[in-house]
This record gives structure tokens, sequence and C-alpha cells, in this order.
């Protein structure tokens, strides 16, 4: 799995400097703010396409030729970067990458899920974690490429990286479906049946929440940080503080899913990122906006690979991949609407109302999931309600 860990952590690396680089980009080419979710929000329709549309054909016998055609859509999506001057162009690349991202996750979870044994939020957790080294060590590597080169620098570096992916990759010995297979119509209407299981919808309303508040950060957080007098060097290593604890600590949040269950985890770590999303937009000091990204990535290193794994127990077996494509599917579409609203929101009402607006919302979702399927608490075998 190894040569997984480096395609996610590479890849990561490169979607994470578009976050750190927006405030520049928008800089160097006279973007206005109102459109700045447009670059954000191309990357997660393309990646909502991609999912609904390609994702189930890693459960069909073309796991391989899935995560090879991500690799090679993402490397061209940064490449694009690079060379973008304009606003279309860097909605296009985004969406590019966007679209390459979809392809890679389903097929390499399915990888995952299909070898593990009573482990499976560990394992997840371990794959969270080298995604998250990228967004860790992507966006000071970013910083320091501008500042030593140009903007361009670091989306041809990344590139070129994600590219080489390709050789490692080629070597993983990924555990594939019979080809050939005559689905049938059931088969065929896989994504319907998933959305007729309540524990199902219940689980991808958490990652809907998750990530919408990602879709909110893309074009907000690097604009707002500059707003309050934050270099491009800032900027990145607010996202470091941000994703670091949960690089250190994402291996121990996935064990908790297998200790706790990972519903009960996945659902009272996300209740508890809502009320540092709403204070975002009324903290005037930037190093407090550091130190509270600290806590709020904690949560969510506990939250991701707890609602992958919660996705997986509630869904078929033999529809792995595609449960997880639906799930990110779900969140792509939520991530597009908090991209798409909440940049013109930020212009027009200030940050205050923005950041306010999508804590409210995550609330929302997260109750609605709390009522379709209560949470649980394991405890040894036997069950426990949780409060």
């Amino acid at each position: 799995m190894r040569g997984l860990y480096l395609m996610a952590g590479v890849a990561m690396a490169g979607v994470s400097s578009v976050f750190a680089l927006l405030a520049e980009l928008q800089k160097r080419y006279d973007l206005p703010t109102s459109s700045l979710g447009w670059i954000g929000g191309a990357a997660f329709i393309a990646a909502l396409i991609t999912q609904l549309s390609i994702s189930r054909y890693a459960d069909r016998g073309h796991a391989r030729l899935v995560l090879r055609v991500g690799v090679i859509a993402s490397a061209a999506g940064l490449l694009w970067f690079a060379a973008a001057t304009e606003l279309w162009q860097f909605v296009s690349a985004r969406a590019l990458l966007g679209a390459g991202v979809g392809m890679l996750v389903p097929p390499a979870r399915r990888a995952i899920l299909m070898t593990a044994s009573g482990n499976q939020g560990e394992l997840l957790g371990r794959f969270y974690a080298a995604y998250l080294a990228g967004f860790v060590f992507g966006p000071p590597l970013a910083g320091f490429l501008t500042e030593l080169f140009d903007v361009r620098a670091p989306f041809v570096v990344l590139g070129l990286a994600v590219a080489a992916t390709l050789v490692p990759i080629a070597r993983i010995d990924l555990p594939e479906a019979e080809r050939g297979v005559v689905l049938e119509k059931d088969e065929r209407q896989v994504m319907r049946r998933l959305l007729r299981m309540r524990e199902v919808v219940a689980a991808m309303l958490v990652i809907v929440s998750f990530r919408y508040s990602i879709g909110v950060f893309e074009p907000l957080w690097a604009v707002h940080l500059d707003s309050l007098g934050a270099s491009t060097i800032t900027v990145t290593l607010s996202l470091t503080a941000f994703a670091l604890p949960m690089l250190l600590v994402a291996r121990r949040a996935g064990a908790l899913s297998d200790r706790y269950g990972p519903r009960y985890t996945s659902v009272i770590s996300a209740f508890a990122t809502v009320p540092l999303m709403a204070s975002y937009g009324f903290v005037g000091s930037l190093p407090l906006m550091i130190i509270l990204v600290i806590p709020h990535g904690l949560g969510e290193a506990v939250q991701s690979p707890g609602t992958q794994a919660a996705l997986a127990d509630a869904a078929p077996r033999r529809d792995a991949a595609a449960a997880q494509g639906l799930g990110e599917a779900a969140g792509s579409a939520a991530a597009a609407l908090g991209a798409f609203t909440s940049a013109p929101l930020y212009a027009w009402a200030g940050p205050g109302v923005a950041w306010l607006t999508a804590a409210s919302v995550m609330a929302v979702l997260l109750t609605a999931s709390t009522i379709l399927d209560r949470p649980v608490r394991l405890r040894g075998t036997e069950p426990v309600v949780a409060a």
C-alpha cells in the first residue's frame, strides 16, 4: 500500500498549494474576490461527476485503469495551473485537478477495505495520514518555491511529482473484481440502492458537513488571512498548523473508530468543530486564528476516517468502492455549494456572516444525521446508545 500512500500525499500537496496560493494568484492576475469560489467550486463539481460516473468501475475490474487516469488528470491540472493567466483557465485547471482526485480516492479506499481484517479504521487512518502529509508539507513547499522563483513554480514541480507516482502505483497489487460480467438491472442502479438505505444516508450527511466546510475554506481562508495582514508564507504555515496535528494523530484517530465505533466518533468530533468554524469571522487576531485551527484539525482527524469507516459499515461489501464514491460525490456537491456561496457572501456581508452561515449549515446537517441514525458508543462488544 505504500504506493497508494505516496500517490495520495503528493496529490494532496498539489491541492493544498491551490488553497495556500489563492490570495497570491488573486493579486497577481487581478481576480475578483466574488469569483474565487468558481475556482474551488469547479473542482468539486468535476469530482462529483467522476465519482458518480466512474467510481463504480473500480468494483467491476477496472481499479488500475481508474487509478492511473486519475493520476494523469491530476498532474495535467496542476501543470495547467502553472500556465494559466485568466479566470476561465484557472477554473478549468482546477476542474481537471478535481476530476483527477475524484478518480483516485475510491479505488484506493477499495483496496484498503478489501485487504482489511478488523482494522479498517486504522488502515483508513494511515491512508488519511498520507493524505494529510501532503496537506502539511505542500503549502510551505509552495510558499518557499513562490518566494524563490515564481507563483507558477510550485504547480510545475508538484505536477511533475504527481505524474511520477505512476511508477510506484504500477507495482500495487490491487484486488480486482472479475471483468466482463453482464450487470443486472439492480447492479446498474447501485447508487439508487445505496441511497435507499437510511444508515448510508446518515453516514453521508456527516461527510457532507465536513466537505461543505472544506468548500468554504478553499476560497476564504487565504483571502481572509490576507485581510488580517498575513504574508504568503504565513498563510502557508497556517495551513500546516491546521494539518500537522491531524497528521500526528491520524493513525490513533482511525483506531478510535475501531474501538468506540466509527459512527459515534465521527458524529461527536464533527459537532465539536462547529463552534470553531463559527468563530473565525469574529477573530481579528492573526495569531489567535492560527491557534484556533489546531483543535479544529484534531477534530477533523478523528472525523474523516470515522466517516469513511461508518459508510463502509453501512453499505454492502460488494459495493465498497461505489459507496465510497457516492460519499465523495455527495461531499463534492456540498463542497461546491460551499465554495460557490461563501465567496460572494464574504464579499457582500463580510467575514462574520460568511463563517457563521457555514457553521449553521454544518450544525443542521449533523443534526439531521443524528436523527436518521442515532450514534452508539461501543464498549467491548456491547453497544451503548450515546446520550
